[in-house]
């Protein structure tokens, strides 16, 4: 059975033993492994079943010397270390591979990097004065954990340190940046940081180009709960669904259905960071809930509720009648 801990001292010397340890992060709480600790790394894809050409997103401490690993930081990636950093953004680089251990980078010539705002993990960092890798504490393709609780259940019955730092305050995943080019960029994985707030900070050039480089997220399908998950462009026929399906239904949605009983009501934020926030808790919370499914009203198609509505997608289906 896991163990539940505050102490920051405890999870490094696990760490340094090469045991994999979940982390706190903004984010999402992470399980975490030395970047010179390949064998953790594997303990690590096949604790969560991952697929091995699935990359993994480096952690580094504030300030770390991001030039250790990154063969080249353009300019704009270094304005935006200088505005974002510690926060929920990752930038993939082109690497030294020498550097990198390819379980990391899934054979590729890029490695994924980010600097966690949270003060255990940053000690932790200090403390280690090595990255981690820190995937999702979580099976692949289910839903990322945003209490120390939500590792303990998806890992009931391993041995290993889980270090509490409370709820994560942003609750999805980073924003992913390709930052491999001088002259522009592109947004590889959505979260809070969102294009505006990039384009406020740097002037240069977004491209929607048909891009291969392999990030967490991804995939088509990922995020999923239990239970499935419909989602609806609108209330009007989330409402109707509910109606008319037999059984009890979960609902996430701006009003509450008058067929749907208030516990199994969430009502849906109306400001992304509020509904990115509650997303995977309320997700958990539906499948410990005796309702046969979910239904969920997508938030509004536009930039700054891009992260909540692809993790929505991903982790969902569309009602078809």
């Amino acid at each position: 059975m896991p163990l539940i801990t505050t102490d920051v001292e405890r999870a490094v010397l696990d760490l340094q033993k090469g045991k994999p340890v979940a982390i706190p992060t903004e984010t999402v709480y992470g399980l975490a492994a030395m970047i010179t600790k390949a064998e953790a790394i594997k303990a690590i894809f096949v604790m969560k079943d991952r697929p091995l050409n699935h990359p993994l997103i480096v952690h580094v401490a504030h300030n770390w010397d991001l030039t250790e690993i990154a063969e080249y930081i353009p300019d704009y990636a270094q304005q935006l270390i200088n505005k974002f950093w510690p926060g929920p953004l990752t930038l993939v680089l082109r690497c030294k591979k020498e550097k990198v251990n390819a379980l990391i980078t899934g054979g590729q010539s890029t490695v994924a990097v980010r600097c966690p705002a949270h003060t255990s993990t940053q000690k932790l960092l200090r403390l280690l004065d090595t990255p981690v890798v820190a995937p999702s504490a979580n099976s692949f393709g289910k839903i990322s954990p945003t209490t120390a609780l939500h590792v303990k259940q998806s890992f009931s019955d391993k041995q290993f340190t889980i270090l509490d730092g409370g709820r994560c305050i942003v609750g999805i995943e980073s924003t992913i940046i390709d930052a491999t080019h001088p002259g522009h960029y592109q947004i590889l994985r959505h979260g809070l940081i969102n294009e505006s707030e990039i384009a406020g900070v740097i002037n240069t050039r977004c491209t929607n180009d048909e891009n291969s480089i392999r990030v967490p997220g991804k995939l088509e399908s990922h995020y999923q709960p239990q239970k499935n998950l419909y989602y609806f462009e609108d209330y009007e026929s989330l409402a109707k669904f509910c109606t008319k399906r037999e059984g009890d239904v979960y609902v996430i949605a701006s009003q509450q259905p008058f067929s749907v009983e208030r516990k199994h009501f969430h009502l849906l934020a109306s400001i992304p960071k509020d509904a990115a926030f509650d997303l995977y808790y309320q997700l958990r919370h539906a499948d410990e809930s005796n309702a046969i499914c979910i239904a969920i009203e997508l938030p509004p198609a536009t930039s700054e509720w891009q992260g909540v509505r692809e993790r929505i997608l991903k982790a969902g289906f569309p009602y078809s009648h």
